[in-house]
């Protein structure tokens, strides 16, 4: 296959990456996947073609190129939305794997952040004020994925043409997220009109006022990030964001339009069926008698029955006949290769989440508009209806009262319930009963976005879990959860001296222990996880 030549130290090299056509394909595991073919150098791309840069970065910037290794292999594995059944995958028992790192960092900044930065660049150059306000929130979108995976980053001085391109502080970098979003969300109130991509835009096409929502509801996603680390400034943004106006139904949800040639990203990789359903979801959906359970999974296909496996397996029992005994992704992720999810959209940020944050905003005393109670229950009815359109609002009720708690499962590991915790809401428990009821809810509304779920596991510390059957790793028992994803072995190689600098700035070794910055909650007000 051919290999990604470009190199991400550019500003704009000089054939610059441009899909007329969005591409997929397989990844053949971890083989790099074929360049795209369509190439449009610099001095071509204006404002009539710079919205298919602005596509591309939205598909790709996601993760779609190596989504296995870069998402599947790790936060959703953390998040325990998933079990790997591949015996030599390492990174299910907390052994990190420096060459799919490589893979989808560098593939992260040859391409998609290349085509953002020549997203903003031509818009600004043009005055395409929508286009470029549109473009900006979007790099907070892809942005923080990968800070929040790794902690320091490159990202102020991408492009600079050097040789060695130094890492922005994690805090850093969120201060300009928020700088960012204040600058978007400005024109975006302001009723300017212009180009802004139209069929080239993938989430919104082009409508301001539905991104106007989403640059709320991800400024608000990001504040609560804050809650343990700058409190103060964590309530002055989410308030903000709840001021200028947020998604507040299923029809605003901010989703990647699925197609044939730009594939849901889960369903790029379901034809590999390397994983299945991890023990920690179906307690929870199985005891809660969950609507969302048949279509978040299948039967397993030897028994028909709903299945799952622990995480942590080791080597010895890992391997292809767990796949008929244990149960897969639901039906919409499933279709023949390689194109399968030609139908449904890539959910990035939903009402229901944007419910849920509210929530836990209230409990901690900010002011949301509402109780912590009433956008706990909303956040469940939007989940539910989201994902099951046909409930009716006495089935949705019936759950949101149900004192129903996780099972314990049937399992060769004789697994206890995950956790303890109910559907019906306690308005009189401590802060951290009812923050765990609100994160266990969140967890289920979020799949299967392993980063975001993964990212408030590491943040608060719920749901609780199955701690992992084993740990191959010194510093990481099987009750600790993974902090980060270590750094791409290539930086080490190819950009020491601001390889050194990031770990400075990290505040620890490179290792899948140290905490990013954000990630302040004392360790002694985490649960325990399951047994």
């Amino acid at each position: 296959m051919k290999k990604i030549l470009n190199s991400y130290r550019l500003p704009l090299v000089t054939k610059v990456l441009i899909l007329v056509m969005l591409f997929t394909g397989c990844t053949d595991k971890f083989d790099e996947i074929n360049t795209p073919g369509n190439l449009l150098s610099d001095d071509k791309i204006d404002g009539a073609t710079v919205g298919q840069a602005f596509g591309y970065a939205q598909y790709y910037g996601l993760g779609a190129t190596y989504v296995q290794v870069e998402q599947n292999l790790h936060a959703d594995l953390y998040a325990q939305y998933f079990t790997s059944t591949v015996a030599n995958f390492s990174t299910e028992r907390y052994t990190p794997n420096g060459t799919w790192v490589d893979l989808f960092w560098r593939d992260f900044y040859s391409n998609p952040a290349l085509m953002q930065l020549t997203t903003e660049k031509v818009t600004a150059e043009n005055k395409m004020t929508l286009a470029n306000a549109i473009a900006k929130v979007w790099r907070v979108q892809i942005y923080h994925r990968m800070t929040d995976y790794f902690g320091p980053i490159i990202y102020s001085k991408f492009g600079n043409q050097e040789t060695s391109v130094p890492f922005d502080d994690q805090k850093d970098i969120y201060t300009d997220f928020f700088k960012t979003l204040d600058e978007a969300v400005a024109v975006l109130k302001s009723g300017t009109t212009g180009y802004a991509f139209g069929t080239n835009d993938q989430v919104y096409q082009g409508n301001s006022a539905r991104w106007l929502k989403f640059a709320n509801s991800l400024r608000l996603r990001l504040a609560m990030r804050l809650a343990y680390v700058d409190a103060a400034k964590a309530k002055t943004e989410a308030e903000k964001a709840v001021a200028d106006g947020l998604i507040l139904t299923n029809a605003d949800n901010a989703a990647l339009t699925s197609t044939l040639n730009n594939t849901n990203i889960l369903s790029r990789i379901t034809y590999l069926g390397d994983f299945r359903a991890s023990s920690s979801l179906m307690s929870a959906l199985r005891g809660y008698s969950d609507p969302r359970l048949p279509v978040y999974y299948s039967p397993a296909v030897s028994s028909g029955q709903y299945a799952a496996l622990r995480n942590g397996l080791p080597a010895s029992d890992r391997g292809s006949t767990l796949a008929p005994a244990n149960s897969f992704v639901g039906p919409q992720w499933l279709g023949n290769p390689p194109r399968p999810g030609t139908t449904n959209p890539t959910v990035i940020l939903t009402a229901s989440e944007v419910a849920f944050l509210r929530a836990e905003g209230a409990l901690r005393g900010w002011n949301m508009g509402g109780t912590a109670e009433s956008f706990y229950n909303s956040g469940i009815a939007l989940s539910i209806t989201q994902n099951v359109p046909t409930a009716t609002g006495a089935q949705i009720t019936a759950y949101q009262t149900s004192t129903s708690t996780p099972m314990a499962l049937p399992d060769k590991w004789n697994s206890p319930a995950m956790n303890d915790v109910p559907v019906l809401y306690n308005s009189a428990g401590s802060f951290e009963r009812q923050l765990e009821q609100i994160i266990t809810q969140k967890w289920i509304a979020l799949y299967p976005d392993g980063y975001e779920a993964w990212a408030e596991r590491r943040r608060t510390g719920y749901p609780r879990g199955y701690a992992l059957l084993g740990s191959d790793n010194v510093g990481l028992a099987r009750t600790e959860l993974a902090r980060r994803v270590i750094y791409a072995p290539s930086e080490v190689t190819t950009n020491k001296v601001a390889y050194d600098g990031a770990l400075n700035l990290l505040g620890g070794p490179d290792d899948m222990k140290t905490r990013v910055w954000w990630d302040k909650k004392p360790l002694a007000s985490y649960p325990v996880p399951t047994n």
